[in-house]
Order: C-alpha cells, then structure tokens, then sequence
C-alpha cells in the first residue's frame, strides 16, 4: 500500500507541475492564434447541421475527464479520517481538474497552427500533431512521456480502486468465490481481487491490436456504466431522502439538493451523449457502439442477479471497529 501511495503522490505532482510546464511552452515557444479565432471560429467536420447537435458532442470530452473523483472512497477503508478525507478528496479532484483542464485547453487552442493538419494527422493521438506543429520534435515527445506516466500511474490507481471494489462485493457476499476474493495477505491486502483484476485489464487491453473498434467500444461502455452508477446513486438521494440517515463530519449543508440535483443531471446528460452517433453519414466504421457495450453490460448485470446475485446477496455488511 505505500507503493500505491507513493505512486499517487507521484502522479498528482507529475501531472499538475507536467501540465503546468507544457502550459508555460505553448505560451512561450509557440505562434498563437488571434483571441476572436479561439472563441468564435466555429469548425464542424462531423457531417451533422445540427450545432446544437454538435455542441452536445463536443461536451463528451468534459464528461471523460471528470469522472472518476469517486474513487477516494472506494479505498476510503485504508485512509484516515475517510469520512473527511474522502470526500474532501473528492470535492478537491473535481475543481482541480476543472481549472487546470480549463487552463490547458484554451492554451491549445490558441496554439493550433494549422486546423487541417490535424484532422488529417495519421497519429492516434491528435493533439501530439498540434505539439508538433507549435513547438517542435522535442517537446512532442516530452508531452507523450507526460501523457505516458500519467496514464501509467492512472492505471495503477484504477487497479487499485477496482479490487478493492471486488473485495467489498466479496465481503458483503455479492460475488462468486467470496471466500477467496474476500482473503487477504500478510500484508493486509485483498490479494485474490487484486489478481482478479489484473487479469480482466489485460483480457479487455488485448483486443486492441486486432480490433480498434473494439476496444474503444470497451472503453466507452465503461465509461457510460460509471456515468449510469453515479446516476444511480444521486436519483437515489433525490427520491428517497430520509433514507440518508444522519449526516456525517462532511456535509455540503443547504447546497447539498441542488448540487445532486445538479450532479445527478450532468450524469444522465452523459450517459445519453456518449450514445448518440458522432459522424453523418453513419458507417460501420464511425458507428458509435458504445450503445451496445452498454446493452451487453446491462443484460449481464441482469442475467448475474436473476441467476445468481438475488440467491446470495442479502445487502451491506457491518463495517466497523466494533463488528
């Protein structure tokens, strides 16, 4: 668990002070765009006539990036005062991407030198054509190391989130194998669970080389899933209230309805946007299939309780010092 820790650490100085330094490049070393081209050009390439269609579109990305700041509680059981700490980790993940992504995204805006080079980019990766364009070799390959730590350590961590999650699901005996799943080592770690989900990373990792179209449709069902669980949650709190129970060290006080009203909304705004299909005319190559891996998800979750979860899962378990 201290190397996870200090892999965190890692990563939250790296990216920040990462994300930072390239801002300060593209500031200096790049030629930049006049301030009317950054905030009224308006470019469509997706075949729709819709701008309205359009715009709902463009908010996926926002969607991509602030999700996830739920994980501190997923691991809240090894972390001190977890009732503070939690969700005031949370609270913090959210604005801090908020102004940062903020900040790095108007500053690649203003430093796009030619529109058409990148949408025309054979990389995978378009932004590291924009870097190319403005600021040379050099810098593009700093950035796709930033980007490459960044992700290695984000991986870590959602490995990390997610057995603990398979633990929980194991203790409170929602899952097969609970016994095992549930065991933990000398070191006081869910093992099994770990293991567990190495293996399914690598099985959902694997289709890429053979199929494109298949990984990203694995990504963006999980993607929608945990926009769909969020939802889950927070129309929860709206339609049944009383059953909260009393409030905790933290609490957002009177702003807590609006701001789940709030959140519960962007949540199911979400989970529609990353279904609707993203280029007109619609081939089997631009398809959006996120639909489908949604569809499978669901009709798993389903299969699973019906002939399993509900002869076995009989709710939450006591959790505390005293059980």
């Amino acid at each position: 668990m201290d190397a996870i820790a200090s892999l965190n650490k890692l990563n939250v100085f790296w990216s920040c002070f990462g994300l930072v330094g390239i801002i300060a490049l593209l500031a200096m070393a790049a030629h930049h765009q006049q301030f009317s081209w950054v905030f009224t050009h308006y470019e469509n390439r997706t075949g729709i006539d819709n701008s309205g269609y359009v715009l709902v579109l463009g908010m996926v990305g926002a969607a991509f990036s602030l999700f996830g700041c739920e994980s501190a509680a997923s691991v809240s059981e090894e972390t001190k005062d977890a009732d503070r700490s939690s969700p005031i980790a949370m609270v913090s993940s959210i604005t801090i991407a908020w102004f940062v992504g903020f900040a790095y995204l108007i500053i690649l805006l203003f430093s796009i030198q030619d529109i058409d080079a990148i949408f025309d980019t054979k990389f995978h990766l378009p932004v590291a054509q924009l870097f190319l364009d403005a600021s040379g070799v050099y810098s593009t390959v700093v950035f796709l190391l930033l980007m490459t730590v960044c992700q290695l350590c984000s991986g870590a961590t959602s490995m990390t989130v997610t057995s603990r999650l398979i633990y929980a699901l194991a203790r409170d005996h929602a899952a097969p194998k609970s016994h095992q799943l549930k065991s933990l080592n000398k070191h006081a770690l869910p093992s099994n669970a770990v293991w567990l989900t190495a293996i399914f990373t690598i099985l959902i990792v694997s289709p890429f080389p053979m199929s494109e179209h298949l990984y990203d449709t694995i990504v963006s069902a999980s993607t929608i899933t945990v926009h769909f669980s969020y939802a889950m949650v927070l129309g929860s709190r709206l339609l049944a209230p009383e059953m909260l129970g009393r409030k905790g060290r933290f609490s957002l006080g009177r702003w807590s309805k609006p701001i789940t009203l709030i959140g519960f909304s962007w949540a199911v705004f979400a989970t529609l946007a990353f279904i609707l299909p993203t280029e007109w005319p619609i081939t089997s190559k631009n398809f959006n299939y996120a639909g489908l891996g949604l569809l499978f998800v669901l009709l798993f979750a389903a299969t699973f309780w019906c002939g399993w979860g509900k002869y076995h899962y009989h709710g939450p378990q006591a959790s505390n010092d005293e059980a």
